[in-house]
């Protein structure tokens, strides 16, 4: 079995059909489809249910399509960082931040490109389910995030603790509250993250040990745009402070929790198996 071999083989179970992955791989399809049957004889074992619809993997083809597909992955994440390592002290640090760590980035670029000015720098805004795929595919190299669910091949470091308030209309009836208890939202339509944000299960935790359900009604992936639905006046959204700090109050009411209690963890992470240059964890440092 070579490389060749399992690339043909994952494109096949992944697309289903012979004549897709061939376009896929710009080879014939009766070429794709001898291959598929050598490596079958060669293995001892049937790989595809075959139909007219649709191939459909075995038990074998489902085992085989698992360790192909990791296999894979190994090699192409090896190739990465030895491409990487070519380009050394003039390549692009990729990272992948939640929406209010942009309050804080931009400084510590600042710091990282006086040290380093020939290395570039993309950063791109993710929600933190996309942030933790990413650095699985090495498709960026760090993240800045508040949730990690992967602790086994990634590294996390608290970054900061953010501390997170309520914005409300300008005009709700509690606007006047100088401080509020998280009691306070049980008769509330709450604005949220969608599920899996750090922020929306720290909330959810507190209503649920306040003895309630929050009443969630509106989702987003953006605080931005929870900010303008919390303006229109649909409903009140718990934020973190660096991030109203920046949004004009002409139309919202920041409130604070009492005693301060709830907070936001944010994290630096990367693939604790992926080679990061020395010029790499100076950056990591740099946002400690």
């Amino acid at each position: 079995m070579n490389l060749r071999d399992l690339r043909y083989f994952e494109a096949v179970a992944r697309n289903e059909k012979f004549i897709e992955a061939a376009k896929e791989l710009h080879i014939s399809q009766p070429s794709l489809s001898n291959t598929i049957k050598r490596l079958e004889k060669k293995e001892g074992y049937k790989l595809f249910e075959r139909s007219t619809k649709k191939l459909i993997l075995t038990e074998f083809g489902e085992i085989f399509n698992k360790h192909a597909k990791h296999l894979l992955s190994q090699y192409d994440n090896t190739i990465k960082d030895l491409e990487e390592i070519k380009h050394f002290g003039k390549g692009k640090i990729k990272i992948g931040i939640i929406e209010s760590a942009r309050y804080f980035i931009a400084d510590i670029i600042k710091e990282f490109t006086r040290k380093y000015p020939e290395i570039g720098i993309q950063i791109m805004e993710m929600s933190p389910t996309s942030i933790e795929k990413a650095l699985e595919n090495y498709d960026i190299h760090l993240g800045v995030t508040t949730n990690i669910k992967n602790k086994h091949t990634l590294n996390f470091s608290p970054v900061l603790e953010e501390q997170l308030s309520l914005a409300v209309p300008a005009d709700k009836a509690f606007s006047g509250y100088e401080s509020i208890d998280i009691i306070d939202l049980r008769e509330e339509t709450l604005i949220h993250s969608l599920s899996g944000y750090g922020i929306r299960n720290t909330i959810v935790n507190a209503c649920n040990n306040s003895g309630f359900e929050p009443r969630i009604l509106y989702e987003t992936e953006s605080l931005e745009m929870a900010i303008n639905l919390v303006e229109i006046g649909v409903g009140v959204s718990v934020m973190p402070n660096n991030y109203l700090k920046s949004v004009p109050t002409n139309n919202i009411k920041i409130i604070p929790f009492k005693n301060n209690i709830y907070k936001s963890s944010v994290n630096i992470v990367h693939h604790a198996e992926r080679y990061l240059p020395n010029s790499f964890y100076d950056l990591i440092l740099m946002m400690k």
